[in-house]
């Protein structure tokens, strides 16, 4: 997401600004902020220097919605001082419901304008220009229409504005405002283009259940195909535990986590959310293969689970009884080289909850 309507795009960097390069990812959530900090010389040697979570209070956000912008400021700041670096190139998201995400296609042949200008055109038809942020990338070449395919990110200024001064009040200036969604995309590019190639031009979903929401992306050769918001989430969770165990939040998410759970928790808990999400997979599927034209049609190939929630024991199976797709639950930071700064059994423990601030410094690299 442009910061500014006068940048340019800037979406093709080459590998010659990789050298010594450092990035942190902030991922702000309902329930608190996580920040990780990578280096590279390139996208292929990937360090995870340092992370840190910080858990919020209730009143700061609620869903998608900052609620309290000063308070955010301080545990920000905050946050950043437990991070005990230096590093100053910040990457931070925008929720996908804020947004609008299209695919268009542009031919210089049937217009006068450059490609900045039929940007700025198509985002002229969702609202005013001037009350936009937008950004857009090329993503390939379309037959029919014919044409390059182009990406094209706008939200509201009202939606964007205020998380950036935030971030500028907190001492934190942004290089960039991603989308979340495309933070979890980054994510797992990285761990299929390192550790499982086999998949790099496989049609494959990924589902990340996070705090509030379900992120689904149908994904092909690093793109995203299509994609859904589901209410499927941790929270839901969360309340099923309280409900079952008479627990308070808190008590609830301590034993999502706990290595050893009550003796009917698979009964009464994993079994009853594991259908669900599994449902809620098997519809986004159906509703995906809904979209395809016989000519292009053709099934997801492998099923990647992240977040929280995707712990529970037995849910990979209870998604490949529903889709027959084989799934796997996969977070993408445990692939990352570690600095002799990290703690690896923390890290496995809090790797479900890093991924979209993993992909957002990623993004920063």
């Amino acid at each position: 997401m442009r910061l500014a309507k006068k940048q340019k795009n800037t979406n093709s960097k080459t590998s010659s600004n990789l050298s010594n390069r450092s990035a942190v990812g902030i991922d702000i959530g309902q329930h608190a902020i996580k920040m990780v900090q990578l280096s590279g010389r390139s996208l292929n040697q990937i360090q995870l220097e340092k992370y840190v979570i910080t858990k919020l209070p209730k009143n700061i956000i609620k869903g998608n919605k900052i609620q309290d912008y000063e308070q955010l400021v301080t545990y920000l700041q905050h946050s950043y001082a437990q991070l005990h670096t230096s590093a100053k190139n910040f990457v931070a998201a925008l929720p996908q419901s804020l947004a609008t995400i299209e695919t268009v296609v542009y031919n210089e042949k049937e217009t006068d304008l450059d490609l900045d200008g039929f940007a700025e055109f198509e985002v002229s038809q969702i609202a005013p220009v001037e009350e936009m942020n937008f950004d857009y990338q090329t993503v390939g070449t379309s037959v029919v229409p014919v044409g390059q395919r182009v990406l094209l990110t706008a939200a509201r200024k009202d939606d964007v504005e205020p998380r950036i001064e935030a971030f500028e009040n907190a001492d934190l200036p942004l290089a960039a405002m991603d989308i979340d969604l495309f933070a979890q995309n980054n994510a797992f590019s990285f761990w299929i283009n390192q550790h499982a190639p086999e998949l790099e031009h496989e049609k494959i979903a990924v589902f990340g259940i996070h705090a509030t929401q379900m992120y689904a992306a149908i994904a092909q050769n690093g793109q995203i195909l299509y994609k859904q918001e589901t209410p499927v989430s941790t929270e839901q969770l969360n309340q099923l535990i309280q409900r079952t165990y008479q627990v308070t939040e808190e008590k609830a998410a301590q034993m999502m986590n706990a290595a050893t759970k009550p003796s009917d928790y698979q009964s009464a808990v994993a079994d009853r959310f594991n259908i669900q999400v599994a449902q809620e997979i098997q519809r986004v599927l159906q509703f995906y293969y809904a979209t395809q034209s016989s000519e292009q049609y053709s099934n997801v190939k492998h099923i990647l689970l992240t977040g929280t929630a995707s712990q529970q024991p037995g849910l990979a199976e209870t998604i490949f009884s529903h889709t027959n797709t084989a799934t796997e639950c996969v977070h993408p930071i445990l692939y990352a080289t570690n600095s002799n700064k990290i703690d690896i059994s923390q890290l496995q423990i809090d790797a479900p909850t890093l991924t979209l601030a993993f992909g957002l410094a990623l993004r920063g690299l």
